[in-house]
């Protein structure tokens, strides 16, 4: 079929597009606004659920280890160590040993021991005692033994057979003594300075305890020995030694001790009076002085010998007072 000019406008006339009323377009612009507005709030919704499942999602940190408790007694509220981050101590070089010397006497003072077994007691009687030998009126006074064998010689036998039980008082003038003395051979021929070679008592005094105390005497330290005699021609008697400047006794005669004694089946019994003065001591109640306590045997008659020593201080030395119990005055 041949083409036919202007057949093409032909075909469009009468047939334009319709147009719009007038007044009815912003209806079309208020449907497009809300069409907007709604997908609008759809896009946001649909990001706010995105985004907040990733969130729930995310791995969390792990929470803090729990604070160690100090442990406490029961009843006691507990104690929360702290967390805080201490800064780093420096460090510290250990300290050098010090090496401490042993305690020594300063002079003016003294270090004494404390109380032993070797402390004994002089009390005060209803009256003082008749120096008689005889222990009537001895009632009320505590005994004390020397119980320990400090020294026996070469010729000592080993005849276990010396012992003598003290008792001790005092008032303002002297300082009493009553032993009784359990051995089975008397022996003594001995006066003065050599009494001890016999049976026979020793008494030694550190007057001044607090003040020197040490390992050596000197003189206020004094050592008295007392004789029974022989019971037959040697009558009692006591000497009086005094300690000197270079740490040995001398002798210090012109005292005015008393002494007497009595033979017993078992022994005998001695009893003496010592003048405070005759040790530079002032008695009073609570005074406490240094003492030794002893008893010498000599079995083999015919000799001047001391074979055995016996002390109521375990460790007793002749010229050591720390080696010595102590009198307290009561």
């Amino acid at each position: 079929m041949g083409y036919q000019r202007g057949r093409y406008q032909d075909t469009w006339e009468g047939l334009a597009p319709e147009q719009p009323a007038e007044g009815r377009g912003w209806l079309t612009w208020l449907a497009a606004g809300i069409a907007a507005l709604l997908l609008a709030c759809i896009c946001l919704s649909s990001t706010y659920l995105v985004a907040r499942e990733f969130l729930l999602a995310a791995p969390t940190s792990p929470p803090p280890p729990p604070v160690p408790t100090a442990l406490t007694a029961p009843g006691t509220a507990p104690v929360v160590a702290s967390t805080a981050t201490l800064p780093a101590s420096p460090a510290v070089q250990p300290t050098a040993t010090i090496a401490i010397a042993p305690t020594v006497t300063l002079p003016g003072q003294a270090t004494l021991p404390p109380a032993a077994a070797g402390n004994v007691e002089a009390v005060r009687l209803p009256a003082a005692p008749v120096i008689d030998g005889a222990l009537t009126e001895w009632g009320g006074a505590p005994t004390y033994a020397s119980s320990f064998r400090v020294f026996h010689s070469e010729n000592w036998d080993a005849t276990e057979d010396l012992t003598a039980v003290w008792r001790l008082a005092w008032d303002q003038n002297n300082l009493y003594i009553g032993v009784e003395v359990t051995d089975n051979v008397h022996v003594q021929t001995q006066t003065g300075n050599l009494i001890y070679r016999g049976d026979s008592l020793e008494m030694q005094f550190d007057t001044n305890r607090t003040g020197d105390y040490g390992n050596g005497v000197n003189a206020d330290d004094f050592h008295i020995i007392f004789s029974p005699g022989d019971f037959a021609t040697l009558a009692e008697s006591a000497f009086r030694f005094q300690g000197t400047s270079n740490g040995s006794l001398a002798d210090a005669p012109g005292h005015n001790v008393a002494v007497q004694a009595q033979r017993t089946p078992a022994g005998y019994v001695l009893e003496a009076a010592i003048p405070w003065r005759d040790i530079n001591v002032t008695p009073s109640e609570g005074l406490i002085i240094g003492i030794a306590l002893n008893a010498n045997d000599n079995d083999t008659i015919g000799t001047a010998e001391q074979e055995v020593m016996m002390s109521h201080v375990a460790g007793r030395t002749l010229t050591d007072p720390r080696t010595w119990g102590t009198l307290t005055l009561r």
